[in-house]
């Protein structure tokens, strides 16, 4: 009988949003910005409060979004070099496209407009508000309707810009590149 009322309901992994390294990543080899999480197994029993059977701290990059498990023997080291998010995005930009002596892959850093500006949205702008800047500027400056000499550049920078921020892999490399840091949708606040 005792057994019966101690039987456990349900388990499930809880992910608390620990702090940001800067380290080069294992899977996709370039070196930016990873999210550190406290990941916790907790059981819920039918008499007993929920009680957490295992906790390990957990590394998930920008870039890939692949997830690594930290050795028990480094966690505290992981832990001493956490940073801010603003922290994070000022160490990438200080280290100016170089990390620890490695250079960080499809690294950007323009002298000129981001593609976010050349298509006049917003970072945070969603696939279909890109899509419809797109076609609203490409109207205006496409060679065909605009007669100016800089038409044909200015039309290859708003189809290149529309390339890199329509697929999501190439979008999250390039907001990486030019350090915009996202938390993934499950550590966004609710919004009200």
């Amino acid at each position: 009988m005792v057994l019966q009322l101690l039987y456990g309901i349900g388990a499930r992994d809880f992910l608390e949003p620990a702090g940001y390294l800067v380290l080069p990543c294992q899977k996709c080899g370039t070196t930016g910005v990873f999210t550190g999480y406290r990941a916790k197994r907790k059981v819920t029993f039918y008499t007993v409060p929920t009680a957490t059977v295992r906790e390990q701290f957990v590394v998930e990059c920008h870039n890939c979004q692949q997830r690594f498990a930290v050795p028990d023997a480094l966690r505290d080291e992981f832990a001493a070099n956490l940073l801010s998010e603003q922290d994070a995005v000022a160490r990438v930009r200080q280290l100016g496209g170089r990390a620890g002596g490695l250079a960080i892959a499809g690294t950007r850093h323009p002298a000129g407009p981001t593609y976010y500006q050349i298509l006049q949205v917003d970072p945070a702008a969603d696939p279909e508000v890109i899509d419809a800047a797109f076609r609203r500027l490409a109207l205006k400056h496409h060679p065909d309707r605009s007669p100016g000499p800089e038409s044909a550049a200015r039309m290859r920078e708003l189809l290149t810009a529309k390339e890199a921020l329509s697929e999501p892999e190439r979008r999250r490399a390039y907001d990486a590149s030019i350090g915009i840091v996202r938390r993934p949708p499950a550590m966004r606040p609710d919004e009200v």
